[in-house]
């Protein structure tokens, strides 16, 4: 499975071709994920399983253009801690699977 946006990396995810299988965990600013979602959705259409961490936020113009209606939604219960956080991070998360068909 590749990472196409690790915390530290030498190389930009946005730029690069990515893997058959991919898991994304992108930064949670507001244009970086949309970025992100979109290569996502973009890398779906050559085949690619794309699997997506990210925050709930179904109210937005990404969400219902791209994600809802183009992948599957799977919200997870609670909130994630990341990092050894003892206290639960400030969203909820939802997996966004792209599932790779051709089209």
């Amino acid at each position: 499975m590749f990472d196409p946006c690790p915390l530290f990396s030498d190389f930009d995810g946005l730029a690069i071709e990515w893997k058959e299988v991919n898991f994304i965990n992108p930064p949670y600013s507001r244009k970086l994920k949309e970025l992100f979602i979109r290569k996502a959705f973009e890398e779906s259409k050559k085949g690619k399983l794309c699997i997506m961490l990210l925050p709930v936020s179904t109210s937005t113009k990404i969400f219902h253009e791209i994600i809802y209606p183009n992948a599957k939604i799977e919200f997870i219960k609670g909130r994630l801690k990341f990092n050894d956080l003892k206290t639960a991070g400030q969203h909820d998360s939802m997996l966004v699977i792209f599932e790779g068909l051709r089209r």
